[in-house]
């Protein structure tokens, strides 16, 4: 029973030291799969993504909204996206100075996405936010 310990001990002393050169060997020598770990790098993000537009896609259905709103929709994100982008490559501002001006790109967009709306699709969206909130307060 000892010597089988003592092989145990050597063994698993040995494979410690090997594991590091071994893991080393297995980047330097798989660059090809650099890019397939980089993509599941931020799966979180890209499930709370699908989430989002899966919930924004039910709200338009249930908001009824026409292909015009839609469109005009579409043309409200896109314009954000590219404000945010270009705001993020901007480095003469401060984070703090980048922060407020996200925030304000942000609430004009918001502003807009709203200003499609007719009067009756606004209060459907705050009747569905409203279930949404007390659903969220009722799981706390």
């Amino acid at each position: 029973m000892k010597t089988f310990a003592k092989i145990l001990l050597v063994t698993a002393g040995l494979g410690s030291c090997a594991l590091p050169f071994v893991a080393t060997a297995a980047d330097t020598t798989a660059p090809s799969q650099a890019p397939a770990q980089a993509a599941g790098k931020h799966r979180h993000l890209r499930a709370m993504m699908q989430r989002r537009m899966a919930r924004n896609h039910l709200a338009a259905r249930k908001l009824g909204l026409s292909s015009d709103q839609i469109a005009q929709l579409k043309a409200v994100r896109e314009q954000t996206k590219s404000g945010l982008k270009g705001l993020r490559a901007d480095t003469s501002l401060t984070r703090e100075q980048k922060k407020a001006k996200a925030r304000e790109l942000l609430q004009g967009a918001r502003a807009q996405a709203l200003g499609t709306l007719t009067a009756e699709q606004k209060n459907q969206l705050k009747q569905l936010r409203e279930k949404r909130e007390s659903g969220r307060r009722a799981l706390l």
